[in-house]
């Protein structure tokens, strides 16, 4: 058995050891509570040996005090400069990719002022409240690795800012690449008509019909939240040119001639979310990332279908994963596309298979 005395004197070197401020308070605060006497009262009665119950509450409340303490982020009456490496550095604590720019994304996005100029207001104070929303901020994604974006409502995407949230999966840079080459075929295509199977947010039918304004999008999904989302974005990005049809890939379609078909869809196979990040598997919709039969299964039934689809010289183009491109390749032309090709993104990797529909009589021999 411990007395009242021995207990608060090792607590008080436990919350020493880490460095927690005004620890003979503290430490005298707790035991007090755990002991339900009068903080004043400990030392009348310091020789009072301790049973084993109050030992366990007094070391939860010690473990509390240390798990809360390690939580906070020192962020207090400083600088935009001090508060941005502290906002850093407590991300890479907390094993946070691209800290750094996390925490510049959070400090812009609050602050309201462009990420690239942030640097000319490091001398600047940062009021209470905006510390206080940044702590916030930071904390989400540090300790529930919880999605930047999600948490901030928005992705940027070719140039444009794009509203996201739970629900949808978030759009990634890889996917402009898709995007890009999309647009280049279209620009040599009188009114284009294009179809953007699963939209998820819309980024990808949106951007086209803005960069191509004499074309007409279509964009489906089979999921109600991504359609509301992609609705709002296209109110958000005022494209006209554009509408969003609920469908089970092409079941509520009935145009058949569009120039060119377009998707970017779930290609993770099953067997792998063991591998994908926290922030991933934790927030983003699994439907709109893993697919079946080792991730080709979308593919398999878009090309099958979308011939009947599609336009004579009309274009299909997938976004695809690391490994898939030629596998996807060759399903497309079992089905009878044409001019099958790989492009790659901008690290080298197969991320685009794109191929056309040419009529038999206009295929050379």
């Amino acid at each position: 058995m411990s007395s009242i005395l021995e207990v608060l004197d090792r607590s008080k070197s436990y919350l020493d050891k880490r460095e927690i401020e005004k620890s003979r308070i503290i430490a005298e605060t707790l035991v007090a509570e755990a002991l339900q006497i009068d903080r004043i009262m400990i030392y009348a009665g310091f020789e009072r040996e301790i049973t084993e119950d109050e030992k366990a509450l007094i070391r939860s409340k010690l473990a509390s005090i240390v798990d809360k303490s390690d939580d906070e982020i020192d962020i207090a009456n400083n600088n935009l400069k001090n508060l941005l490496d502290k906002g850093i550095d407590y991300l890479e604590k907390n094993n946070i990719e691209e800290a750094k720019l996390i925490a510049e994304i959070i400090f812009s996005h609050v602050l309201k002022v462009d990420r690239m100029m942030l640097f000319t207001r490091h001398r600047d104070d940062v009021k209470d409240e905006e510390i206080n929303k940044i702590r916030i901020y930071l904390q989400k994604v540090a300790k529930e690795k919880f999605p930047i974006q999600y948490l901030l409502n928005e992705q940027d995407f070719y140039g444009r800012k794009f509203y996201v949230d739970k629900g949808v999966l978030i759009p990634r840079q890889d996917t402009e690449v898709l995007v890009e080459k999309a647009i280049e075929i279209l620009k040599e295509i009188e009114n284009p008509k294009v179809l953007d199977i699963g939209t998820g947010t819309g980024v990808i039918g949106i951007t086209i019909a803005l960069e191509c304004s004499n074309s007409k999008v279509i964009g489906v999904d089979i999921s109600d939240k991504a359609l509301e989302i992609s609705e709002r974005n296209r109110e958000i990005q005022k494209a006209e040119n554009i509408k969003f049809i609920k469908s089970n890939l092409f079941q509520n379609i009935e145009y058949r001639k569009f120039d060119m078909i377009i998707s970017n869809p779930p290609y993770i196979p099953e067997k792998e979310v063991i591998l994908m990040s926290d922030d991933t598997l934790l927030h983003e919709p699994f439907e709109a990332l893993f697919a079946s039969n080792e991730g080709l299964y979308f593919y398999y039934e878009i090309s099958e279908k979308s011939i009947d689809y599609i336009a004579n010289d009309g274009y299909l183009l997938f976004e695809v994963g690391h490994n898939q491109g030629i596998i996807v390749k060759r399903i497309m032309e079992e089905i009878g596309y044409r001019n099958v090709s790989i492009l790659n993104d901008l690290t080298g990797i197969g991320r685009i298979v794109l191929g056309q529909k040419i009529s038999t009589e206009k295929v050379e021999i």
